[in-house]
């Protein structure tokens, strides 16, 4: 669960169904007790009613004064009933008994006992039964009521309870997702300027969010200043030390023309100072088409045209008609830097050999970019592509001014787990350079 609103309504949820739950079964406990403390007083009250209207008349029976008693136990079966339960006489039943009678035990007098049982006619019943002596009598009375229709309304109660409480646990939890997604709003600046920077639209965050997340946004900031100032720092840093070794380097070969050595070893080490011109000469390519960003994203309609522009000014005079197809719109998730190296060498390698026409192609098919640069020039045979392209031979190692640009290319590609592919451009008839990087290894 990695979403912070989720966490959140996921607790306030568990909490409140918690604290719903002991509320709802506390009301309700409340509910039953109070109901059932009602239903006692009422039976109290009644068999108070029937302890005055109990006599004995001049012949010795027990009566219960006809006018005293409640209309509700001469009902059949109203679940309303009482018991007189005598040590030496017959007892007193309610009307309302019917056939059926009530099992209670002999009280003493003063002993009160409510308890719930079952009654007749599967009522569920209250009762309260005691025991009295009055004029010279010892009995027990016992008063009961039908619990079934208070039972039917706290049972809807509690349905109509549970859906409130569900009512306001949903209202309270949409009411939290609001406040929160109000609340997450805030940050949504600074996602949308992580995401500029993702793309090379911007060098560093503008807004830095509320104060909790604060010191994040400035650690990025720090972060992003720090790799772009050493991004910076080593490629002037490589620029500087190729362009530093071209003098000695050139002083070392007039010296080598100078001495008196056999046509073989000069040569050799006229080979070798070569190789190390060649290296140089590729390092201050690389140095040339960097620039001083970095870590921006490779967005082709912006970039390309700016490097087309310059590559015209470097072949100036040799007025190369640089051919571009469509652009992939938006950003391609690669650094900046690696592909302006990438389609600089590709293009200026290109524009060296061409007659007159460079085509580039930039397509963005399934989890690949596709690069095809492609001119006019004489090419290379299919025997020194397969040389160029065979595993173990170093590209840089070539006289020709394929070489240089080639090596450099087959480096960024490598890195970038692509592949390179030599062949003869069907429409020009010279070289045609494909490149397949994946974009699946970018994160994306």
């Amino acid at each position: 669960m990695n979403s912070l609103e989720r966490r959140f309504v996921v607790g306030l949820a568990t909490t409140l169904v918690i604290v719903f739950g002991f509320l709802f079964w506390g009301a309700m406990a409340a509910v039953k007790s109070l109901s059932e403390a009602n239903v006692l007083a009422r039976l109290e009250h009644d068999a108070e009613a029937l302890l005055a209207a109990l006599w004995v008349n001049p012949a010795g029976q027990v009566k219960l004064r006809e006018g005293r008693i409640t209309p509700i136990y001469q009902q059949p079966l109203s679940g309303h009933y009482f018991l007189l339960s005598f040590d030496t006489r017959p007892p007193l039943r309610s009307r309302s008994l019917w056939d059926e009678t009530l099992q209670v035990p002999p009280l003493a007098a003063g002993a009160v006992r409510a308890f719930q049982a079952a009654g007749p006619q599967g009522q569920y019943l209250q009762y309260r039964s005691a025991g009295y002596e009055k004029s010279g009598l010892h009995f027990t009375l016992t008063v009961a009521e039908d619990l079934t229709p208070m039972l039917a309304h706290i049972h809807r109660f509690q349905v109509f309870a549970l859906g409130l409480l569900t009512f306001a646990l949903l209202v309270i939890v949409l009411l939290q997702r609001y406040v929160l997604r109000r609340g997450f709003r805030a940050l949504d600046r600074v996602r949308e300027e992580v995401s500029g920077v993702a793309s090379g639209q911007l060098q560093r965050l503008q807004a830095l969010g509320p104060v909790e997340i604060r010191p994040l946004t400035t650690e990025i900031n720090r972060l992003l200043t720090q790799l772009q100032q050493r991004l910076q720092r080593s490629r002037q840093s490589l620029g500087n030390l190729a362009h530093a070794l071209k003098g000695p380097l050139s002083l070392m070969t007039r010296d080598v023309d100078g001495l008196a050595l056999p046509a073989t070893e000069r040569q050799r080490l006229v080979d070798r100072m070569d190789r190390i011109r060649t290296l140089i000469e590729r390092e201050l390519k690389r140095a040339r088409f960097a620039g001083e960003g970095g870590g921006q994203r490779f967005l082709p309609q912006r970039d390309v045209p700016e490097l087309v522009e310059a590559l015209g000014q470097i072949h100036r005079d040799r007025q190369i008609d640089i051919q571009l197809a469509p652009l992939p719109e938006g950003g391609l998730p690669f650094d900046h830097e690696d592909m302006l190296e990438l389609l600089g060498n590709l293009l200026d390698n290109a524009c060296k050999w061409a007659r007159g026409r460079v085509r580039l192609h930039l397509e963005v098919q399934v989890n690949t970019l596709c690069i095809t640069v492609a001119d006019d020039g004489p090419g290379v045979s299919e025997a020194d592509r397969a040389g160029l392209l065979h595993r173990g031979t170093r590209l840089d190692e070539q006289e020709s001014g394929h070489g240089l640009g080639l090596a450099i290319v087959n480096d960024l590609v490598s890195d970038q787990g692509g592949s390179l592919d030599l062949q003869r451009s069907v429409e020009l008839g010279g070289l045609e350079v494909q490149v397949m990087l994946p974009l699946n290894m970018r994160g994306e």
